[in-house]
């Protein structure tokens, strides 16, 4: 990597940090980007420079969160095999991804938050779902027992994993990634047993 190419990147990192620095303080709608600048101890021109405007500079931010978390989705779908061995097979992808998400949840949490930007958790909701679904098409024994609608069935799985990711975040990380692995997974084996049960 070439001296200017590797000072860009520093100063884009320093822009992304400084911008979230501010961000735990201040909502994302009074921020602008003279705060950034200053905060970064850059000039305005600097900033713009590497972003349109503080909307470039979160959907960038965003952007990349999604691609770091949907890559740890991709291991933990790649081998989802049915619903039988689900539990054996998955838990130590599953706790790889609570285990990113545990990395993340500073962001997250801010994200999550009254400051951060408006529908982030739906923005989320549908980057996670689409991962999913891309990673579950690959899959054709899944495709030939799955007996609902894909869209209920991703509805339902990425509202009730976000849901246990939000919580978990919001609890300030009360449990490890593993112990989260095995409350996803006996979640999901209750939910199971009790369906078996009725029919």
């Amino acid at each position: 990597m070439s001296i200017y190419k590797e000072k860009n990147r520093k100063t884009k990192e320093l822009i992304q940090t400084s911008f979230i620095k501010i961000l735990e303080n201040k909502t994302f709608e009074s921020i602008t980007v003279g705060d950034i600048a200053k905060q970064a101890q850059i000039n305005r021109g600097t900033f713009y420079l590497h972003f349109i405007d503080k909307f470039d500079l979160l959907d960038q931010i965003e952007q990349q969160l999604f691609a770091d978390l949907g890559n740890r989705i991709d291991e933990l779908q790649s081998n989802y095999s049915s619903t039988h061995t689900f539990e054996k097979e998955q838990e130590q992808l599953a706790a790889t991804l609570f285990s990113a998400i545990k990395i993340q949840s500073p962001l997250l949490k801010i994200f999550l938050s009254d400051h951060g930007r408006a529908g982030f958790h739906l923005r989320f909701r549908a980057a996670f779902s689409e991962k999913v679904r891309l990673n579950l098409e690959k899959n054709e024994s899944f495709k030939a027992t799955l007996e609902v609608p894909m869209e209920y069935f991703l509805s339902f799985i990425t509202s009730a994993f976000l849901g246990l990711i939000e919580q978990w975040v919001q609890n300030d990380l009360d449990k490890t990634p593993q112990e989260m692995t095995t409350l996803y997974i006996n979640i999901i084996s209750f939910i199971q047993q009790t369906n078996t049960k009725k029919v």
